[in-house]
């Protein structure tokens, strides 16, 4: 999907990053979050539990819509 920002090489995954699993422990969940790793500053995926007993390496990047394959945004 192509970007439509002009801020995209802001919100760059991380290398090791895999969309269908935990950055951290790599379980498989159906609930992941989009979170900004602060040590790389790049994007990550985390399941719930990880991302709140690592809550102090991570944020929460909210900062514009994203569309994808579970939503539309007109």
């Amino acid at each position: 999907m192509k970007c439509r920002y002009m801020d995209e090489k802001c919100y760059e995954f991380h290398d090791k990053d895999v969309s269908d699993k935990c950055f951290l422990c790599t379980e498989n969940s159906q609930k992941l979050f989009t979170v900004r790793q602060v040590a790389s500053m790049k994007m990550v995926h985390l399941c719930g539990d990880c991302m709140v007993n690592n809550s102090d390496e991570y944020l929460l990047d909210n900062t514009r819509p994203w569309e994808g394959i579970k939503g539309k945004s007109d």
